[in-house]
């Protein structure tokens, strides 16, 4: 019973704090956006010319150099669309987690001056990604519903894949902010680290294209559940498998409660 009670509270703490918190997350996160997009040119665009840049990109060398099929038949048409809606979750996960990695030594003075959870320095980086990536949805949904036809109900469910994408995001972003105290060197090990997962989720080339002696590779990677639920209710118009769905919640919930224990017992 009392382990009972311990990974019960394990579980609601980190929601304790985010909620009793989410004013002062609210000013960071408008802070974070400010000082990323105010004073640039094209301003908060950029959250979407940075995506599409990478989409004309990536279209070009798989879709056209290398001619990247599905099921064998050309992927030309539907390869854009099909890699937007991977790389909008990619870059919002990945971008959290470099910000989230160095940002406690950048906001050394005010944890020294101010008393406050710190624990909402990581969770604003995260959640300034997150709003990134919706700037970039507001460009998808309506490019889906013009170039494969429309939208299906699954849709819907969007929000609830999006939620597990912040506590997996979340989790992570605690863990390395820590890390990043101790390790200077890890903002640059995460790049390399961050390309390489990249690689090994099937964001630019489809699942089916894996050999089936490295299926067991998209099978442990949880960003590979991630990157096909969003395929499966904005693209295919259905929901992703309950199997695939139970197994990225675990996942998640795990790892954003293992995220804030840690967080939490390195804090002081």
């Amino acid at each position: 019973m009392p382990m009972l009670e311990a990974l019960g509270r394990a579980l609601v703490s980190p929601f304790e704090v985010l909620i009793r918190q989410g004013g002062t997350i609210e000013l960071f996160v408008r802070r974070e956006i400010r000082g990323r997009y105010v004073n640039s040119v094209l301003g908060l665009a950029w959250a979407v010319v940075h995506p599409l840049a990478l989409l004309a990109l990536y279209t070009f060398v798989f879709s056209h150099v290398m001619q990247v099929r599905f099921t064998g038949d050309s992927a030309a048409t539907n390869f854009p669309l099909y890699l937007f809606c991977g790389m909008l979750p990619w870059l919002a996960f990945s971008d959290g987690l470099a910000r989230a990695s160095s940002v406690l030594m950048e906001q050394t003075a005010l944890i020294k001056k101010v008393v406050f959870p710190t624990e909402i320095l990581p969770a604003s980086a995260v959640i300034s990604a997150l709003v990134t990536e919706l700037v970039g949805l507001v460009v998808l949904l309506p490019a889906v519903v013009v170039f494969a036809g429309g939208l299906g109900w699954s849709v819907l469910a969007l929000p609830v894949i999006m939620v597990f994408q912040f506590l997996f995001t979340m989790g992570l972003a605690w863990f390395l902010a820590c890390a990043g105290v101790a390790v200077r060197d890890l903002r640059h090990l995460l790049g390399v680290a961050l390309t390489l997962w990249m690689f090994l989720t099937p964001i630019v080339y489809p699942a089916e294209m894996v050999p089936p002696r490295f299926r067991w590779v998209l099978a442990v990677n949880p960003l590979s559940y991630l990157v096909q639920a969003y395929r499966d209710v904005v693209l295919e118009r259905r929901l992703p498998p309950a199997a695939d769905v139970a197994v990225l919640a675990a996942i998640s919930v795990a790892v954003f409660a293992a995220g804030h224990a840690v967080f939490r017992y390195t804090k002081h």
